[in-house]
């Protein structure tokens, strides 16, 4: 088991899942689920399939239950509000007993983790898959720097704000055609570089 890469992909899982709903709220429902993938393709990544999904399963669990803390001894971070919505499909059940049980929100976090790292434990150590996941983590990174800059140049009006920079970026033609172009071509050269 490798703790080091386990811890990251437990961090990855939970700020993955704050941001995601926050800067793309019309995939807020999904965030949950879609930073679990991405943790458990991580920790997965050039190990065989039952390390991966062990260590996928453990990121996952680790990772819902910093996140489940953080959400509730933190209301918000730099306006960030750390409140998920767990899942679309999970969403009815959630109301229904939230009143009786205030923490479901952060145990239906810590479930999705759990069993959604562990899957993608088990697509990371898929080699072929690196390529996909290091293509994804570069346009990311891209459109993140995008909003970055969106923000600098509109800093000072009380009109601008961070959702606003990513919406920008995200129905920009050209930001996101260059985001492809960037991710593709640095995909390309790491795997012929370092084979």
């Amino acid at each position: 088991m490798d703790i080091k890469k386990v811890i990251i992909a437990s961090l990855i899982y939970a700020f993955w899942s704050f941001l995601i709903g926050y800067f793309v709220p019309e995939i807020a429902g999904w965030a949950t689920i879609m930073a679990a993938l991405a943790a458990g393709i991580y920790v997965g990544y050039k190990s065989d399939v039952g390390k991966s999904f062990d260590n996928g399963l453990l990121a996952g669990l680790l990772g819902g239950i910093f996140g489940a803390v953080i959400m509730n001894y933190t209301p918000s971070l730099l306006g960030i509000p750390l409140k998920v919505a767990t899942s679309e499909f999970l969403s009815p059940i959630a109301e229904l007993i939230e009143t009786s049980f205030p923490w479901v929100s952060e145990l239906f976090l810590i479930v999705i983790g759990t069993i959604f790292g562990g899957i993608g434990g088990i697509i990371g150590s898929r080699k072929k898959l690196g390529k996909v996941f290091l293509f994804l983590t570069l346009f990311l990174l891209f459109i993140f720097y995008g909003a970055i800059d969106n923000v600098a140049w509109n800093w000072g009006r009380a009109d601008w704000t961070w959702n606003m920079s990513i919406s920008h970026v995200l129905t920009n033609r050209i930001d996101l055609f260059i985001a492809v172009v960037f991710a593709a071509f640095t995909t390309i050269l790491a795997f012929v570089l370092l084979g």
